[in-house]
């Protein structure tokens, strides 16, 4: 089972202003603008699921059956596949037998939030966990301070599905079926954490 992440605390603000959004749009009146503003969030949802880049600073929690479910490419670390990572508040687990979580102190794990993706490193032996699919817990914080940290490739791939969806609003045209444009796909692909998204 893959591990699952979860959007826990939203972001407070978006990669992208309805502003940016409304001249890549050519759009003059503000009549579409609630309109607009509401793809722009469809967008960086979509962008941010697919590339496992968060494109403004939210709380998250990954959940997975078990320890192994997260490591990387070493025995002792796991990857987390939201970045840029900015911290991580805690890592929690249900202990076999138990029914409640448990919470690992602190100081028996490193946070790599420079890595991409970021990782927590384990310095003693991980606890046994229970037989569940949300054994292991770990809540953290990612994503850019605000809309200059965000790289533009990023900001780009928002606005050109913001344009996408703003000229289709249907999911079929009629005698026509329009797909995502190649650029966007290719910003996409080019953008995504550890080669695959989460």
């Amino acid at each position: 089972m893959r591990p699952q992440y979860t959007l826990v605390t939203p972001p407070t603000f978006e990669p992208i202003t309805y502003d940016q959004a409304a001249e890549h749009l050519r759009v003059d009146s503000v009549d579409d603008q609630t309109y607009v503003q509401a793809l722009i969030g469809v967008a960086r949802e979509y962008v941010d699921s697919v590339t496992g880049r968060v494109s403004a600073v939210s709380g998250w929690r990954v959940i997975a059956p078990s320890w192994a479910c997260l490591f990387g490419q070493y025995s002792d670390t796991l990857s987390l596949f939201r970045t840029p990572l900015v911290s991580v508040s805690a890592v929690k687990y249900y202990a076999a037998g138990a029914t409640t979580l448990s919470t690992l102190p602190a100081e028996e794990y490193l946070v790599i939030t420079g890595a991409e993706p970021g990782m927590v490193k384990f310095t003693g032996s991980l606890p046994s966990v229970a037989d569940r699919p949300d054994a292991v817990q770990i809540e953290f914080t990612a994503g850019y301070a605000d809309e200059a940290a965000a790289p533009n490739l990023l900001k780009h791939a928002i606005k050109l599905l913001v344009g996408h969806l703003y000229e289709n609003r249907l999911p079929v045209a009629f005698a026509s079926c329009q797909n995502l444009p190649w650029s966007l796909q290719a910003i996409i692909e080019n953008q995504k954490v550890g080669g695959w998204f989460a």
